[in-house]
Formats: structure tokens, C-alpha cells, sequence
């Protein structure tokens, strides 16, 4: 039987590492995209924007290698059933269980692997990635401009555009807030403008038909309107990288993300605590006879307990929002924390889903077995992202949001796997070998 394992194992490798590299190939595209932008139309240097597609591969590694192992299993089985080999290994008394053992324990290893990969070098590769693509809108304000976005990379300014021409550096539309120190806090508006290089340190932003807002400490506010105006912008040449403290939640590990969780549980708690003391100290000072009601003529009364009421409320509104932000942040983190855990799972999942519908194959159709495969890790993922948009809302919990489409598929895999046991084609998948050839004759009849 051993070596019946090692040949189920050498028939699934090549097609889970060439199904692999199709699926992680297919979610480049859209990447390789924005990165060729980056080149073509915005000049940042190939190094770098490499360094950026390396810094990207790990996010989509995550996500494609349960992929392949669906895709993989179906083929090889697809293949073995196809060929017939299944049957000639019931016939030497092996059973299904022989043929997933071997997949199972693989994928067990890939999912182990997994798990480690997503909260050490995913969070890690996702953190310098950021932190690269922050400093190269430093080096390249025009790389980070996006429309209806503000851009605060540039030192002293946010920029702000409504629409933007890659091609030609023409804006329209644009805002600017500037805070240079030692001068006035100034707005600037215009209808459209240009952003050009000028020398090696300074961009040079012409605008047109625009209108200019500053308040100084002590000349006051003043307004102008202008036909042309230019600002040069310094900037630098070279990439200069900084290593920033603050993380993102696909930037954290699962421990990093449960220790922050506890903290703002913390902070969660505490607002509660002031949103009761807050109620009670209103409701004494309502039935103690020093409160603001009380004082001065029926007019001025009226007046302060609108005053004193506006305000309490008003701070118990305030509270009662961040607290619904906390309780939101709260189910955010702890989606990605179980996210970490289910989608290397679902390796072993899509064995017990793979084994019983490659069985189900009468010929051997790799196609149908990448079709199939599609089909499921779709439904997988929309069950996911479902999920997930659900969680971050606070309609499920966050464990249900990220384990229910593993439950699901993993309940259909083990019910198809009774079922192939007693039928050896648990799912009457079309035979399109036939079907093919029942329209061939049919044209020919014609």
C-alpha cells in the first residue's frame, strides 16, 4: 500500500504545482497592471517596482495555494479514474481511504505551513510593502495622486484631485492645504493644473483658474483670485525608506491582532463605565435642587435646561458612537484572526470535496477538473467575503463568518465520500466525450 500512496502523491504534485502557477499567474494580471502604470507613466524605477511585485506575491501565495490543492487532487484523481486505475486498485482490495490518506497528510503539512506563513511572513511582507509604497509617494508625488483621494505624503501639503490624466500630468479639479512652517495656513483651489518635474528636488504645479484662502495669526483672513499660479514643490530624488510603528490588521499576526483586540475590548469598557457615569451624574443633578433649572427667571431656565440637555446628550451620542466603532473594530480583527486559520484548513477540505467528485470523472478531462475546481473555490470565496462583510457589521460572529465555508463543503466532501463508497461515482457528472460526438453525428445525419 505504501507504494500505492507514493503514486497517488507523484500523479498529484505536477498538477497542483502547474495549477499553482495558473491561479496565482491569473491574479497577477491586475497587478501587473497598476506595477507596468508605475513604469510607464509615472517613472518610478523598474528596481523598485519589482521589489514591489516580490513584496505582493506572498498576499496572493496565501490565497491560491488552497486553490491548487482542489485543482491538483481533481485532476490526478480525474486522471486515475479516467484511465481506470481506480478501478484496478479496488479490484487489489484498496479503497478510497488509501487514495486520501496520502492527500490528506500533505495537505495536513501545507495547511501547518500555511498557518505559520500567514502570521510571520505575510504580515511582515505586507508591513515593507506598505511602508515602500508610502516612501515612493514621497520620492513621486505623482505615483500616489488618486483621484478623489487626498495625498499627504507630500511634505507640508494635501493635495486633493477630481480627475487625473496619467498621460498628460493634467488635473482638474484640485485641492491644496498648505501648512509650510512660518507661513499662513493657505487653501488653494483651481479649476485644473499640471504637475511637472523641475530639477532633481522640486516639482513644479501650475494652476489655472483658481482661487487662494489664507488666515494668518495676525494679518487675518485674506482671498484672491488668480488666472495662472505656480507652486514648486520640493521633493526627493532618491528613495529614502522609513520604517513606520503603525500597523494594519493584515500587517499584525494573529497574537499581534489578539493582543491589540484585548486592548480595545479594555477601551470598550471603559467608555460603557462613562456612559453610566455620565447618565447618573444627569439624573442627580436632575433631582438635587442646585441644578441648572433652577436658576434665574422662567426664560433663563428654559434656556439652560436646553443648554444642559443638548449637552449631555450630546456627549452620550459621542460615546455611544465610539463605542459602536470599538464593537466594530472588534469583529474586524477577529475575522482576520480566524482568517488566518480557516483558509489553510480548507486544504483539508478540498480532499474530502476533491477525492469523491475526481472519482466522478469518466475520462480523463483535465478541463472539466479545472472548471470544477473554479466552480467551488468561487462558491468557497463568496461564502467568504459574505461572511465577512456580515462580521465586520456585527451581524455574525466572526467565527461563524470565517469557519462556515469550511463546515459547508467540508459536510458535502464527507457526505460524497460515503456516497462514492457505496456507488463509486457519487456525482453523475456529463460525459462530454459523448456528448461531443452525439452532435458530431448529428451534423452528419443532416
Amino acid at each position: 500500500m505504501k507504494k500505492l500512496q507514493v503514486y497517488v502523491l507523484k500523479e498529484f504534485f505536477p498538477p497542483f504545482l502547474l495549477s499553482l502557477g495558473l491561479f496565482t499567474f491569473v491574479m497577477l494580471l491586475d497587478k501587473l497592471l497598476d506595477l507596468l502604470d508605475m513604469i510607464v507613466s509615472k517613472g518610478v524605477p523598474m528596481v523598485i517596482v519589482g521589489e514591489i511585485f516580490l513584496l505582493l506575491l506572498p498576499s496572493m501565495v496565501a490565497v491560491v495555494i488552497p486553490m491548487g490543492v482542489l485543482a491538483g487532487i481533481l485532476i490526478a484523481v480525474g486522471r486515475m479514474s479516467g484511465d481506470l486505475e481506480i478501478t484496478a486498485m479496488k479490484a487489489g482490495g484498496a479503497s478510497i481511504y488509501h487514495i486520501m490518506f496520502p492527500l490528506g497528510m500533505v495537505s495536513l503539512i501545507i495547511s501547518a505551513v500555511l498557518v505559520v506563513f500567514n502570521n510571520s511572513v505575510l504580515p511582515e511582507a505586507n508591513h515593507i510593502a506598505r511602508n515602500l509604497l508610502l516612501d515612493v509617494g514621497t520620492m513621486r508625488p505623482t505615483a500616489r495622486i488618486e483621484p478623489g483621494m487626498f495625498v499627504e505624503e507630500v511634505e507640508n501639503y494635501r493635495i486633493l484631485v477630481q480627475e487625473k490624466d496619467d498621460l498628460t500630468g493634467k488635473l482638474l479639479g484640485v485641492i491644496i492645504h498648505s501648512n509650510t512652517p512660518g507661513a499662513p495656513a493657505r487653501t488653494i483651489t483651481a479649476m485644473e493644473g499640471t504637475m511637472v518635474p523641475v530639477g532633481a528636488n522640486h516639482l513644479r504645479l501650475t494652476l489655472e483658474n483658481g482661487q487662494m484662502h489664507e488666515k494668518g495669526r495676525t494679518s487675518g483672513y485674506r482671498y484672491a483670485t488668480f488666472s495662472t499660479y505656480i507652486l514648486d514643490i520640493a521633493r526627493s530624488e532618491e528613495l529614502v525608506r522609513h520604517d513606520r510603528s503603525s500597523r494594519g490588521d493584515r500587517e499584525m499576526s494573529a497574537e499581534q491582532m489578539g493582543l491589540f483586540v484585548d486592548s480595545l475590548r479594555q477601551r470598550r469598557i471603559l467608555l460603557i463605565d462613562s456612559i453610566s457615569s455620565t447618565s447618573e451624574t444627569f439624573l442627580v443633578s436632575a433631582a438635587s435642587a442646585d441644578n441648572p433649572v433652577v436658576l434665574g427667571d422662567s426664560t433663563r431656565r428654559v434656556r439652560n435646561a436646553r443648554a444642559w440637555l443638548t449637552s449631555t446628550s450630546t456627549d452620550l451620542i459621542l460615546l455611544g458612537e465610539q463605542v459602536d466603532n470599538l464593537r466594530q473594530n472588534i469583529g474586524k480583527y477577529n475575522v482576520e484572526i480566524h482568517k488566518k486559520y480557516s483558509i489553510p484548513l480548507a486544504c483539508l477540505v478540498f480532499v474530502l470535496l476533491g477525492v469523491p467528485l475526481g472519482l466522478s470523472s469518466k475520462h480523463s478531462n483535465t478541463g472539466l477538473a479545472v472548471t470544477m475546481s473554479l466552480v467551488f473555490i468561487l462558491v468557497y470565496y463568496f461564502f467568504l467575503i459574505g461572511g465577512e462583510q456580515l462580521a465586520d457589521r456585527g451581524r455574525i460572529p466572526a467565527w461563524f463568518a470565517m469557519w462556515a465555508p469550511n463546515i459547508l463543503l467540508g459536510a458535502l466532501g464527507i457526505h460524497l465520500t460515503f456516497r462514492s463508497l457505496r456507488e463509486g461515482h457519487p456525482v453523475p457528472l456529463p460525459d462530454f466525450r459523448e456528448l461531443m460526438d452525439k452532435l458530431r453525428q448529428r451534423k452528419r445525419n443532416r
